[in-house]
C-alpha cells in the first residue's frame, strides 16, 4: 500500500510540475512584443492614412541597389565624376575670411564629423613656413600636399563640367590648392612644428555663415602658432589670434547612391519621413554614410552609430528639419561592409522606452524606410509626406509612380 502510493504521489507530482511548466512557459517574456505591437500600430495606422498598399511593394529598395564602387580615388581628373567638388576659393573670398580671423581674437568654434572631405588652401603667415605639414584626426595623418604653409597646386581638378555631356573626354579642369581625404577624420587638426620638431594642435573651425555672406555654407579652420622649444628662440607664445594657417574644409558629399527617409516611431501617425533622413553611397569594404537630418527625438543607430552623436547634439534635439529646429553641418562616417549592395540591409534601430526596435521595410507592408533619389528635398518638421507630396498616396497603391517625390508643394520641404 506504501509503495502505490508512493507511485501516485510521484505520479501526481509529475502533472502538477508539467502544468505549470507549460503555464510558465505561455506567461514567459516576449522581447518581440513591445516591437511588433508597435509595429502593428504603425501599420494601421499608415493603411487608414494612406490606403492599401500594393503587394510586393518594395519602397524603391532592391536586392542589387546601384551605388558607387570607389573606396577611394586621389586622382583629382575624377572626382567630378563621384563626389561634389567645391570651387577654388575667389580672392575676394579669401581677403574677407583671412580678415576675420585677424580681427576676432579666441573665437568661439564648432566641431564637425567627416570621414570623407575636401581641404582648400586660404592663407598664412610668416609661421606658416615653419608649419611643415598639416595633419587631421587622432592618428595625425598628414594631409597630402599640405606643407610649410601651403597647398600644392593641382592642375587637374574635375568639377564634374562637360562641354560635351555625353563624352567623358570633354572634361574641363581647373587648377587649385585641394585635397580629398577619403576614410580620415576631422576629429581634430594640427600642424608639425619644424621649429621645436613637436606636434601643435591649437586651432579653430568657424562657419562661414558667421564671416559672411559670400561665404556663407563653408567652414574654415584656423591655427594659431606657438612653439615651446628649449632654446629662447624656440619659444613663441600663442597670441589667440587663429590666421597662421586657414584652410577650408568641405563634408565630401556624394553623387552616387540613395537617400533613405524614415519614421522612428516616435510619434506614430505624423508620417512626415524627416526621423532621419540620410544618404547611403557602398563601396566594395565599406557603407558610407551621410547624415542629412534628425527630425526624431529618440537614440537612434545607423550601422551602430548614433546619428544625435555623430551630428553633435543632444539625442532630445531636432536638426535641420527648419521650424525652429537647430541647423548644424551634415555628419558623414563610414560603417564597415557593403551589405549585400542593399541598402535596406542596414541596420537601423530606435530605442523607444527602453526598448530597441528595428526599422525594417518589408515588401507589401507599411515602410519605416523609403528609398528615394539623392535629389529628394524631405519635409518640414510637422508636414505629413502627403501633403508636400500629393501623389505619394498614388505611389503607396502603384509602386510604378517613381515620380511621386518630383514636385513638392512649395514651403513644404528643406
Amino acid at each position: 500500500m506504501r509503495r502505490m502510493f508512493f507511485m501516485k504521489s510521484v505520479a501526481m507530482l509529475a502533472i502538477i510540475v508539467s502544468a505549470v511548466s507549460c503555464s510558465s512557459d505561455e506567461d514567459m517574456y516576449d522581447p518581440n512584443a513591445a516591437q511588433n505591437q508597435v509595429k502593428a500600430e504603425y501599420e494601421a495606422k499608415f493603411i487608414s492614412q494612406f490606403g492599401n498598399i500594393a503587394p510586393g511593394h518594395t519602397w524603391g529598395f532592391s536586392d542589387q541597389m546601384a551605388q558607387g564602387v570607389r573606396s577611394s580615388d586621389p586622382g583629382a581628373n575624377n572626382w567630378g565624376s563621384y563626389v561634389e567638388v567645391p570651387a577654388p576659393l575667389t580672392a575676394e573670398q579669401i581677403a574677407v575670411v583671412t580678415d576675420w580671423f585677424a580681427a576676432n581674437p579666441n573665437p568661439q568654434g564648432i566641431a564637425v564629423n567627416w570621414s570623407d572631405f575636401f581641404v582648400q588652401q586660404v592663407s598664412s603667415t610668416d609661421y606658416g613656413t615653419r608649419m611643415n605639414y598639416l595633419t587631421c584626426g587622432d592618428n595625425d595623418e598628414h594631409i597630402y600636399n599640405f606643407n610649410n604653409g601651403d597647398g600644392a597646386v593641382n592642375g587637374q581638378v574635375w568639377g564634374g563640367k562637360l562641354t560635351d555631356p555625353n563624352d567623358q573626354n570633354s572634361r574641363v579642369f581647373h587648377s587649385d590648392k585641394i585635397q580629398l581625404m577619403v576614410e580620415s577624420s576631422t576629429s581634430r587638426f594640427g600642424y608639425h612644428n619644424s621649429l621645436d620638431n613637436s606636434m601643435y594642435y591649437r586651432y579653430v573651425i568657424i562657419p562661414g555663415d558667421i564671416i559672411d555672406p559670400s561665404v556663407a555654407g563653408m567652414y574654415f579652420v584656423g591655427f594659431d602658432y606657438e612653439s615651446h622649444g628649449q632654446d629662447a628662440d624656440k619659444q613663441i607664445e600663442a597670441d589667440g589670434i587663429y590666421k597662421d594657417w586657414i584652410v577650408r574644409v568641405t563634408p565630401g558629399l556624394y553623387t552616387e547612391g540613395q537617400r533613405i527617409i524614415a519614421e522612428d516611431f516616435g510619434e506614430i501617425g505624423d508620417f512626415d519621413f524627416n526621423d532621419v533622413v540620410f544618404d547611403v553611397r557602398i563601396t566594395w569594404n565599406s557603407t558610407i554614410i551621410t547624415v542629412r537630418a534628425a527630425g526624431g527625438r529618440l537614440p537612434l543607430t545607423i550601422g551602430g552609430v548614433e546619428i544625435h552623436e555623430a551630428l553633435g547634439i543632444g539625442t532630445d534635439v531636432m536638426a535641420n528639419t527648419g521650424r525652429g529646429t537647430k541647423t548644424c553641418p551634415v555628419a558623414v562616417f563610414r560603417i564597415p561592409g557593403n551589405y549585400d549592395w542593399n541598402a535596406n540591409n542596414i541596420p537601423v534601430v530606435v530605442n523607444k522606452d527602453g526598448a530597441d526596435i528595428t526599422l525594417t521595410t518589408e515588401a507589401g507592408k507599411a515602410p519605416a524606410k523609403i528609398c528615394v533619389p539623392l535629389t529628394y528635398r524631405w519635409t518640414i518638421e510637422k508636414v505629413r509626406i502627403s501633403d508636400a507630396y500629393p501623389e505619394f498616396p498614388e505611389y503607396v497603391a502603384n509602386p510604378g509612380k517613381t515620380t511621386w517625390c518630383t514636385n513638392p508643394v512649395a514651403g513644404t520641404v528643406i
